[in-house]
């Protein structure tokens, strides 16, 4: 098989007569059998360009040390240094994978850098600069490159830079665009790539630059004992004799009225590791009292927490945030929580990104905020007490993550389903979801995602998948809110977005007591949303757009104080054609062993899976950008995204109908093992 046939370019300048000997080039030394690396060298010598100096990019040996997120009990600000390990701790897989390079390798990032830009800028082959990555094995997974400004981009993408060193590097690309001469604008920036990469050192040895879950623990402005020694003496007015003695201190903090000397104090006391435990626990119990703190929050963590001064947001006074990371058991039970709510549909409000085929947990973070508490249970009672003590009528079917954990194991905290207390998702941002823990749901900016079909409200959802629509990257409206109930799969025209993997939600506690069910097509928001804030008939809507068109229910509530923040979820997307790329390796190994007899029925299996949620946008049929995808997945790309993926395209479209089928897809994914096409590591 191969890639189709391309174009030769006419020599009109030298440079297109260097970019067609390159290509033809490449395509001689692929068809001789090389790799992409040895085709790519190739082609670069014969279009006459020298090839890249800088090296692969090299991967941590279990032996350095590794970084992780900050501790759950700091609280959020700015992102900071994630704190290392002891050198004695290998790091696990997924840290080494995306582990900091040494200082030396920030100069062969920005050299990655400067040769994705001439790439893009200077030799016009726009796959030029994925293949390169895929060649030294910067990521396992290349994002293809799909516009003017997506060199830069899917190198960042593929080394997982951070935010803060694509804003160091942003001024550059903006000076080869606008240079006249982008090679000599090249040359000159290469000249300077040492100086450059001192300016992204410091941010490149900080850690793991993608895991923004460092951005939610962060050092604490009260963590040092001398600070709150000093803070908690002033507020007291001790003598200067007892100020420099911190048992002193801490136990006249201990004994303080004032509920912030007394977070503070009790902080100090374990700091200090203060031996009077007895004077800790009574201070611990009125802590809890006076702030009304649940009973299983860990008090050394609320009280490492950071000071929220005034009301902001939705919340209406000063109150203060931390961060627990939680223990396996509580990962291991909403990771099963993920998986029984996982729904194959697609809806518009993906923006055409493909829907995950699966969701794989990295952190969970549970929310500090006693403020933000109080006004819960304030609501929470409210409604206890609309109810008249009776219990809140069913909620119809049962509520999908509450049927999911009936049989889990029994770690997070205990609901109350007489008055229909729930968990429910809230798909986010990284730093959308670190504004909603310190600042609680902001009503004015509901609707900038979730839309406003069912009114102005906070939008939860009972399946994962739904939420996941309005995490990080391309998300809603675009379908069912912005089209007032009209949300059939149609993905807009053109190449998908840029596949974003790492992404966050929010897993609120939700009081619902009375649901006002909804399952008409066009409803009326303001209908529904007088119902629950002027009649007050209902405390909450159910949207069912699952019976109406097969997609998901959504749930509604129209004050912030019925849903607070409990967990932070950090996740990955696990998708289909990366997945896929491992059982094509599998299937090559076979045929390199003369074993393989085309795939396993437990392949076969497991791609008819994952292929009915790739292919779920085009009804069980892919485009010509899905099969890009597929084809970068196995280091098969087409020589360009034009003529090269059409002619690839139709090639695998036996039946002429302008979409790849599954049989299509099956019957060439054999061919080409057979004929030998190698899976590149």
């Amino acid at each position: 098989m191969g890639c189709g046939a391309t174009k030769q370019a006419s020599a009109a300048s030298s440079e297109d007569a260097a970019i067609a000997t390159g290509k033809a080039a490449y395509k001689a030394a692929r068809a001789k059998g090389m790799s992409h690396e040895e085709a790519t060298e190739a082609a670069t010598k014969a279009a006459g360009r020298p090839p890249p100096s800088h090296p692969a990019l090299p991967q941590p040996s279990p032996s350095q040390s590794a970084h992780q997120p900050a501790q759950a009990h700091q609280a959020p600000k700015a992102p900071q240094p994630a704190p290392s390990k002891p050198a004695s701790v290998a790091p696990s897989a997924s840290e080494r994978a995306v582990a900091p390079p040494p200082a030396e390798d920030a100069v062969a990032l920005v050299r990655g850098f400067l040769d994705a830009l001439r790439s893009e800028y200077v030799r016009g082959v726009r796959e030029a600069a994925g293949s390169f990555f895929a060649a030294k094995k910067v990521s396992g997974k290349i994002q293809q490159v799909r516009g003017v400004r997506e060199a830069a981009g899917s190198f960042f993408a593929a080394k997982k830079v951070s935010g803060k060193i694509q804003q160091k590097l942003d001024p550059f690309e903006d000076k080869v665009r606008s240079a006249p001469n982008k090679e000599r604008a090249i040359q000159e920036l290469e000249a300077q790539a040492e100086s450059i990469a001192a300016s992204i050192a410091p941010i490149v040895a900080r850690g793991p630059i993608e895991v923004q879950a460092a951005q939610l623990t962060v050092e604490n402005e009260n963590a040092s004992a001398q600070v709150l020694q000093s803070s908690i003496a002033e507020a007291l007015s001790l003598p200067a004799s007892t100020r420099g003695m911190p048992e002193a201190v801490a136990l006249a903090g201990l004994a303080a009225e004032n509920m912030e000397v007394l977070r503070k104090a009790i902080r100090l006391a374990y700091l200090i590791k203060l031996s009077k435990r007895d004077a800790i626990t009574e201070a611990e119990a009125r802590l809890r009292e006076g702030l009304q703190l649940p009973s299983d929050w860990d008090l050394n963590t609320f009280c490492a927490g950071r000071l929220l001064e005034g009301g902001l947001g939705g919340r209406k006074e000063s109150g203060v945030v931390a961060y627990e990371k939680q223990s396996s058991d509580v990962v291991d039970v909403l990771q099963h929580l993920f998986d029984k709510t996982y729904r194959k549909v697609y809806t518009r409000d993906r923006r055409g990104a493909p829907i995950p085929d699966a969701f794989k947990i990295k952190g969970v973070y549970r929310v500090y905020n006693d403020q933000v508490w109080r006004e819960y249970v304030a609501h929470r009672e409210s409604v206890r007490t609309d109810l008249l003590g009776n219990d809140a009528p069913p909620i119809p079917d049962g509520v999908l993550t509450s049927n999911a954990l009936k049989n889990a194991k029994q770690c997070l905290p205990k609901l109350d389903s007489s008055i229909n207390e729930c968990w429910l998702y809230h798909g986010t941002t990284a730093a959308a979801a670190s504004g909603i823990a310190e600042n609680d749901f902001r009503l004015d900016l509901t609707g900038s995602n979730a839309g406003t079909l069912y009114g102005k409200g906070i939008y939860l959802a009972e399946n994962v998948t739904k939420s996941d629509e309005y995490g990080e990257g391309p998300r809603g409206p675009a379908g069912e809110h912005m089209e007032q109930g009209y949300e059939g799969p149609r993905p807009p025209p053109g190449p998908p977005p840029t596949l974003v993997r790492d992404s966050y939600i929010l897993i609120c506690r939700s009081t619902l007591g009375k649901v006002h069910y909804n399952d008409e097509q066009r409803p009326d928001p303001d209908k529904l949303q007088n119902s629950c804030l002027q009649s007050k008939e209902y405390h909450s809507v159910l949207g069912d757009r699952l019976k109406l068109n097969g997609t998901f229910r959504e749930i509604i509530v129209y004050t912030d104080d019925l849903a607070y923040p409990e967990y932070i979820i950090h996740y990955e997307r696990i998708f289909f054609h990366e997945r896929f790329a491992d059982i094509y390796r599998a299937m090559m190994a076979r045929k390199k062993q003369g074993k393989f007899k085309g795939p396993t029925d437990n392949e076969k299996d497991v791609l008819q899976s994952m292929w009915n949620v790739y292919a779920m946008p085009h009804k069980g049929k892919i485009n010509k950008w899905q099969l890009l995808d597929l084809l970068t997945a196995i280091d098969q790309p087409p020589e360009n995204e034009q003529e090269d993926l059409d002619a690839t395209f139709n090639e695998w479209d036996t039946k002429k109908d302008g979409k790849i089928d599954w049989d299509e897809f099956l019957q060439e994914m054999v061919t080409r093992v057979n004929d030998g096409m190698v899976y590149y590591e």
